[in-house]
């Protein structure tokens, strides 16, 4: 039987991910990236590998029977001299430059499918996960939904720009939007802007215009809850079967609650 690869970056979405795909009878191989991943990965077979070795992995994908592939993760943007990219890495970062990550990503996938491996969406092994639609926690009231809808009107303006999947809106003005520092910095950097007199701020997460969400697909979990409530969020707006949860998801609304904050898929 052909087996399936999941290419492992930080946080614990990778093992979950594995664990769910093995339970639904795949043979999984986990490829650990070298200086990310950071979950135990040890109930499965596997290799490491650095970030920058393209044609490596796809040889080892190759080697190990692999005919599937799935990313998984947060990865931490190296500098070019950390990343140490192979031949392979560099004919596809010369491809996609002045193009933005989801060329890149996508030069990959195309790469990977030139040797007869498909990418798939984790969503294809962990449906259950995908953010529902409907209030989850908390209430919204009108104001916010203005500042939802406020959000999204940005996303969609800025997504086929290839820039962030997240922006945070108070009182019908933008306060910060996601750029390559990801999710969880804006939070960090959004705390200081925020009105603390002003109605409850709101972060809203969507996919991008266009986006291949086999190779991105937005994520959030527990700790962007936590992030997002220290920087004095109210309202977290995700897209409906557009945002993957990293972690079970009554455990993540009772969060919200515990933290005074409103979930809502849209």
């Amino acid at each position: 039987m052909a087996r399936l690869a999941v290419i492992a970056g930080q946080g614990m979405l990778p093992v979950t991910l594995a664990d769910q795909a093995r339970r639904q009878g795949e043979d999984v191989v986990v490829f650990r990236i070298a200086g990310q991943a950071d979950a135990d990965f040890s109930a499965f077979d596997g290799d490491e590998v650095p970030l920058g070795a393209v044609g490596q992995t796809r040889d080892r994908l190759v080697e190990a029977g692999c005919d599937r592939v799935v990313m998984a993760g947060k990865i931490r943007r190296p500098s070019l001299a950390q990343l140490k990219p192979d031949a392979a890495a560099v004919k596809l970062l010369a491809k996609a430059v002045g193009r933005g990550d989801d060329a890149l990503l996508r030069a990959i996938s195309d790469y990977l499918a030139d040797a007869g491996i498909e990418t798939l969406s984790p969503d294809v092994f962990m449906p259950q996960a995908m953010m529902p639609d409907g209030l989850q926690a908390g209430q919204l009231d009108a104001a916010a939904r203005v500042d939802v809808d406020r959000g999204v009107a940005v996303l969609d303006a800025l997504g086929a720009h290839d820039v962030g999947q997240a922006v945070v809106v108070q009182d019908a003005r933008v306060i910060a939007i996601e750029a390559a520092e990801g999710t969880d910095e804006m939070l960090r950097r959004v705390a200081a802007l925020l009105d603390p007199s002003g109605p409850p701020a709101v972060f809203v997460k969507r996919r991008k215009a266009g986006q291949d969400t086999r190779l991105d697909l937005p994520v959030i979990g527990a700790d962007t809850i936590r992030n997002a409530a220290t920087a004095g969020i109210g309202v977290i707006a995700l897209e409906a079967d557009g945002v993957l949860l990293a972690g079970e998801p009554d455990s993540l609304w009772r969060l919200a609650g515990e933290k005074k904050m409103t979930v809502v898929g849209i």
